[in-house]
């Protein structure tokens, strides 16, 4: 039986998914867990994270928060920004089936699905981000709170920007690996006439 040697494009792949699903990850566990990372963090000391909002040493913890009237009214905008943590959980999974594949080759459509969603979610939770603190920053900005965007914003564009670009590597991939089975099938019925 001929040995498939994985094509690079799933390396390539893996590396993106990788870097993209770490940056979803120290996004997710921005303020208050990880206090020097945050999405947008105001003069007078407010970060605001994805999980809750600090105040110098003092800290909300909560899935969905409002901070009236700066960040939009109601909790459910903030309290969607768990899909960031739901993208880096697929991204986790996406890079686990991408190694897989790397060593057997026949798991290239499972690795390109989780990939595919991954880049979904990252896409949606994209939106959400630039909504939720695109509002807020104007809105602190006209109350004079000299808003600036914080490193898990650019954790997110960047994350998302990855999780675009390893598609197409992971679809290289997987029609190598349909093309190499083709060609062992191939191999393998051919008749011996000696």
């Amino acid at each position: 039986m001929a040995y498939a040697r994985a094509p690079a494009s799933l390396s390539v792949a893996a590396f993106f998914v990788l870097l993209a699903t770490l940056f979803f990850w120290l996004s997710a566990f921005s303020v208050p867990f990880i206090k020097s990372i945050s999405y947008l963090h105001t003069s007078d000391g407010m970060k605001f994270g994805n999980f809750g909002w600090c105040d110098g040493p003092i800290c909300y913890r909560h899935v969905g928060y409002a901070w009236y009237p700066e960040v939009l009214d109601k909790t459910h905008l903030t309290g969607s920004l768990i899909l960031v943590a739901i993208t880096a959980g697929f991204g986790s999974l996406a890079f686990l089936s991408l190694v897989h594949s790397i060593v057997d080759l026949a798991s290239g459509f499972c690795s390109f699905t989780l990939t595919l969603i991954s880049a979904l979610l990252s896409s949606i939770s994209f939106l959400l981000v630039v909504i939720c603190w695109g509002v807020a920053h104007h809105r602190f900005s006209d109350n004079d709170l000299d808003p600036k965007y914080g490193s898990a914003f650019a954790l997110v564009i960047v994350g998302w920007l990855l999780y675009l670009l390893a598609i197409p590597f992971v679809v290289i991939g997987w029609l190598r690996e349909r093309h190499y089975r083709r060609e062992v099938e191939a191999a393998s019925t051919r008749r011996r006439w000696f």
